[in-house]
């Protein structure tokens, strides 16, 4: 029996179609578009979640949504808040989920295991876009890693070349891509080479891929496909039991956006699909048990009591945000935002990317510290769909470099060295330790 069924190579775009087509066709479900959660509300007393503030992307307009029957975090990872990163572009996987937890006052909701961001190790690399994701598939259909001088290096750091283990072929990517060119007319260094296998075969296996490629010019057939490493998975995230639940009361997280301790430090290809949706029926199925019944109704009680009319039970408030602020003063602030976003993701793949040092994760926190600042005040001056962004990644890419620099274990997709040790002086042996050290905290990990 295969561990995962295929459909072709678009397997997630495939159950995502599905699933967004039920949502939208079932009777009791009401879809919201074009609308970002900003904020997480909490009772007076903090202890339990009553809904969420939101903001429309077009109209601006800001509303704050009750919720008694639950609130589930499900915004995907954080990938986006680095440079290189094969999520989607425009407002995808900038942690909104982590952020938006880690910006609650003394909660009870807590993050863990945020410094497992793993990396994948090929991704289409073509100068000023997104990157676009090559699966590891292409590996076990004999695809080679070459530098520009033809030569395939993967063995050169470990037995099992281009079929070891995901974060260390990523790493060993990442090496060889600051090397030094010595050819000069070409500044990439890293390539993908399947093209000893039968044409008609890799057009029919990647489909996807190969309409992607001829896009741009290139043909897995025929060429040396330009890639490097990017963020790609988030196994930690918001820290919940086997129901959803979070520390906080009537608040659930699923998908990447949680930390069900499923992956380790160091997710298996495709385990992530069947984890969004098993975790995301056990949600559904504790909000409708009779326990969840009684939060529902404890909830329901708490808003129907309180004071304050931005907390009246089943009520919408709205304001808009961009008073006081002309369209000169509000493109400003959008543009100063897409560029603080930008320094967001630089610091993060500098300092705290494939490999990381203590001292360059300090590095990273100072600079976040004063970017996270930054961010929370433009968002202030103007709530947009670039300053909501820019505000969650810094918040998410704190979060992430104190976990890391919390861990000086290396294991998994966290991978940290001695200051002053360069990677490439890294041995077989030490990779098949830190191998062996992912395997026991997987399976640790996963037993809790």
């Amino acid at each position: 029996v295969p561990r995962i069924l295929h459909y072709a190579d678009h397997t997630g775009k495939v159950i995502t179609q599905h699933m967004t087509a039920a949502a939208a066709n079932h009777p009791l479900i009401t879809l919201v578009p074009d609308t970002l959660v900003t904020d997480i509300m909490t009772s007076d007393d903090g202890t339990v979640c009553t809904g969420v503030e939101t903001l429309h992307r077009n109209t601006h307009e800001i509303q704050q949504l009750y919720a008694s029957r639950g609130t589930v975090l499900c915004a995907g990872g954080l990938g986006g808040i680095y440079q290189h990163s094969t999520n989607p572009a425009g407002f995808n996987a900038l942690g909104s989920s982590v952020a938006l937890v880690e910006r609650i006052p003394d909660t009870r909701a807590r993050t863990r295991d945020l410094e497992y961001v793993q990396f994948h190790p090929t991704s289409l690399c073509i100068p000023n876009e997104a990157r676009f994701l090559l699966t590891e598939a292409l590996r076990g259909e004999g695809a080679l890693l070459r530098n520009a001088e033809g030569y395939a290096f993967a063995r050169d750091f470990h037995p099992d070349g281009e079929l070891a283990p995901r974060d260390i072929v990523a790493r060993g990517v990442f090496a060889e891509s600051q090397k030094k060119n010595k050819n000069a007319t070409d500044t990439h260094n890293v390539f993908l080479d399947i093209t000893h296998r039968d044409p008609d075969y890799l057009r029919n296996r990647f489909p996807t891929i190969q309409t992607h490629l001829q896009s741009r010019g290139l043909d897995i057939t025929r060429d040396h496909i330009p890639v490097i490493p990017a963020a790609h998975y988030t196994c930690g995230g918001i820290s919940t039991d086997l129901q959803g639940k979070t520390g906080l009361t009537n608040l659930y997280a699923a998908g990447e956006a949680a930390r069900t301790g499923l992956h380790g430090g160091n997710r298996l290809a495709s385990t992530s699909l069947l984890e969004g949706l098993v975790y995301g029926a056990a949600v559904a199925d504790y909000c409708g048990s009779p326990e969840g019944q009684d939060i529902h109704e404890h909830v329901q009680l708490q808003l129907s009591q309180s004071p304050s009319p931005t907390t009246a039970s089943t009520t919408q408030a709205s304001f808009s945000s961009s008073l006081g602020k002309n369209q000169h003063q509000q493109d400003m602030i959008v543009s100063h935002a897409t560029t603080l976003l930008q320094t967001v993701r630089s610091v993060m793949w500098d300092h705290v990317g494939v490999v990381r040092t203590p001292q360059g994760i300090t590095k990273a926190l100072d600079a976040l510290e004063s970017l996270q600042q930054e961010s929370q005040h433009l968002y202030e001056s103007h709530k947009c769909m670039e300053t909501v962004g820019v505000r969650d990644a810094a918040f998410a890419g704190q979060a992430v470099a104190r976990a890391a620099l919390a861990n000086t274990q290396s294991a998994g997709a966290h991978f940290i060295q001695l200051d002053g040790v360069d990677v490439h002086t890294r041995t077989i042996a030490d990779e098949d330790s830190d191998s062996d050290s992912d395997s026991d905290t997987e399976r640790a990990t996963a037993a809790q």
